[in-house]
C-alpha cells in the first residue's frame, strides 16, 4: 500500500525496533499511521502488538528464578504491603475487611431486590479478586482471607449515621484487629440503588463510566458531639461524619488508610462538595462530583 515508508510493510511493523522506528521521519510516521487507520488496519496492529509484547514478558518473567520472580511482585501486588502494617508484619494474618450495617430493604416485600443486591455487591468484589488471582501467594492469601461482617437488624431500618456509628463504636473495641477501621460501612436504599443501577467497575475505565457503585462511610466517631469552641473556623467542623466511597475503591486505598487510621476523615473528604459526590482516591481528581440533572462528573 502506498502509504507504507520505503522498505516498510505490515509485517515490518510487527517486527520493528525503536532503532527502526528512529529512521522514520515525521511525515512518513504520520503518513503510515493515519494511513493504517483509514485501511481498518490500525486496531488489529496495536492488538497483535499488545499481544506479542506480553509473550515476551511472559517468557522473561518464566526464565526468572522462582525466588526473584515472587520477590519482584510481592513489591506490585495488591494488598500485602497493606496487612503487613496491620499486623505488625505478623505472618499469621488472621480476617481483615470491614464491617457493614444494613439500614434498609428490610420485610418479604424487600426479599427479592436486597438478594439481587447481595449478588451483585458479591460479584463486583469476585471480579476484582480474579483480576489478581494468581499473581502472587501472599495476596491470594490475603483474599482468602477478606470478608464483610454483616450487621442485620430490623432496629437499623433507615437508622441514622449517628445510630450506626453508636452501634460500630460499641462493638469496636470486640473486633478482631483486620476490622477495627475508622469507619464502618452502611448499606442504605440509595445504596442499593446504586449498585444495581451502575456499570460494574470491570466493564471501562472509572474515568468512562457516568456513574459508580458506592457505599456509605460512617465514622466511628460520627456520634460523638463536636466541640463548639471555634465553630465553623475549626478545620473539618463541617465533616458530617459520613460520606460516600466508590465500591472499587474500598479494598485497596480505603482499607489501608481506615485500617491503619493514617488520614483524619476531615481531610480525607476535604473535597466533598455535596452528600452525593463519591470518594474515588486520597489524591487530586479524587472525587467524583455530583451535579443536579447528572450522575457525575469523569475523572480527570
Amino acid at each position: 500500500m502506498s502509504f507504507y515508508a520505503p522498505g516498510w510493510d505490515y509485517n515490518r511493523l510487527l517486527t520493528a525496533t525503536s532503532a527502526d522506528w528512529m529512521t522514520l521521519t515525521d511525515e512518513q510516521h504520520t503518513a503510515m499511521m493515519t494511513g493504517l487507520k483509514e485501511a481498518g488496519l490500525f486496531d488489529g496492529l496495536m492488538a497483535e502488538l499488545e499481544k506479542r509484547y506480553k509473550a515476551e514478558q511472559d517468557a522473561i518473567e518464566a526464565a526468572k528464578p522462582e525466588e526473584q520472580r515472587l520477590a519482584e511482585r510481592e513489591l506490585r501486588a495488591p494488598y500485602i504491603d497493606t496487612l503487613k502494617l496491620v499486623f505488625k508484619f505478623d505472618t499469621a494474618w488472621s480476617e481483615w475487611g470491614f464491617v457493614v450495617f444494613r439500614a434498609g430493604l428490610y420485610g418479604p416485600q424487600h426479599k427479592a431486590r436486597w438478594e439481587e443486591f447481595r449478588a451483585r455487591w458479591d460479584c463486583i468484589f469476585q471480579q476484582e479478586f480474579e483480576a489478581h488471582k494468581g499473581y502472587h501467594p501472599k495476596s491470594d492469601r490475603a483474599m482468602e482471607l477478606f470478608r464483610f461482617r454483616w450487621v442485620e437488624d430490623q432496629a437499623l431500618d433507615m437508622a441514622v449515621p449517628e445510630e450506626v456509628s453508636r452501634r460500630f463504636d460499641g462493638m469496636w473495641p470486640d473486633l478482631p484487629r483486620g476490622f477495627t477501621t475508622s469507619t464502618c460501612l452502611v448499606v442504605t436504599p440509595e445504596v442499593v440503588e446504586s449498585v444495581l443501577n451502575s456499570p460494574l467497575p470491570s466493564s471501562a475505565k472509572q474515568s468512562e463510566r457516568s456513574r459508580l457503585p458506592f457505599v456509605v462511610a460512617v465514622s466511628r466517631a460520627a456520634h460523638i458531639p463536636s466541640p463548639e469552641e471555634g465553630g465553623e473556623d475549626v478545620f473539618g467542623a463541617d465533616f458530617k461524619g459520613h460520606f460516600n466511597v466508590a465500591l472499587e475503591s474500598l479494598l485497596g486505598t480505603f482499607y489501608g488508610i481506615t485500617a491503619l487510621d493514617i488520614i483524619d476523615l476531615p481531610k480525607l473528604t476535604v473535597g466533598m462538595r455535596n452528600e452525593r459526590d463519591v470518594w474515588c482516591h486520597p489524591h487530586r481528581g479524587g472525587v467524583r462530583h455530583y451535579q443536579e440533572g447528572l450522575e457525575g462528573e469523569a475523572l480527570p
